[in-house]
């Protein structure tokens, strides 16, 4: 039994671990000037190159913000900005890596792991672990407004990736409720990206 336990921990500690180097690959530090000092945040490579997502309270609308990506700070702009969904769209075309798939809320169910990758406190490229606790809903739409998870979230985790245990993008971590992570569903980020690109194509 001992040893059987053992070695369900390893494999779990080793898909972990290769969790957080794919995601490395796909995740940003947004710093953004700001009255009063400089706001740190993450941000998520959309589309496998030149877009990154975060959260409209980490880059503010129409502002030149830095990005770093493996360790290299570089100057985006900021090309769209919803605060009612607390998203915005980076145009960095240096910003590279691998697709991040998207799974629908409407499939979570509660005490699904879930794991969350970010800068919180300025510790770059954490992950932390937690499980569903359910999606929240928009009182007049019903359509889903939150993905709601007992994961430990910090400043610098906003507009990080949560993602399942297969590295799909759940949602876009956005704050902290009464100890709870909440994050924006992937496919509001999905329609808001698509709606970004519709406007600067027309």
């Amino acid at each position: 039994m001992t040893t059987s336990i053992a070695g369900l921990a390893r494999a779990f500690t080793s898909s972990a671990t290769v969790l957080a180097d794919e995601l490395r690959r796909v995740v940003v530090e947004v710093r953004s000037g700001r009255v009063g000092g400089e706001g740190s945040g993450t941000g998520v490579v959309w589309g496998g190159a030149g877009l990154v997502v975060t959260n409209a309270h980490v880059a503010p609308r129409g502002a030149t913000v830095d990005v770093d990506m493996d360790g290299i700070r570089r100057e985006a702009r900021v090309t769209a900005h919803q605060p009612r969904l607390d998203l915005a769209l980076i145009e960095a075309p240096f910003a590279r890596g691998p697709f991040l798939a998207i799974r629908n809320s409407a499939s979570l169910r509660a005490g699904e792991l879930v794991f969350a990758h970010g800068h919180p406190l300025g510790v770059r490229d954490a992950l932390a672990m937690g499980v569903v606790h359910g999606v929240a809903r928009d009182a007049r739409t019903r359509e889903p407004r939150w993905v709601v998870a007992d994961v430990r979230l910090a400043p610098g985790n906003s507009g990080g990736p949560l993602v399942d245990a297969d590295g799909r993008l759940v949602g876009i971590n956005s704050m902290i409720v009464n100890g709870l992570g909440v994050a924006i569903p992937a496919e509001l980020v999905q329609r808001f990206v698509e709606s970004a690109l519709e406007r600067r194509a027309a």
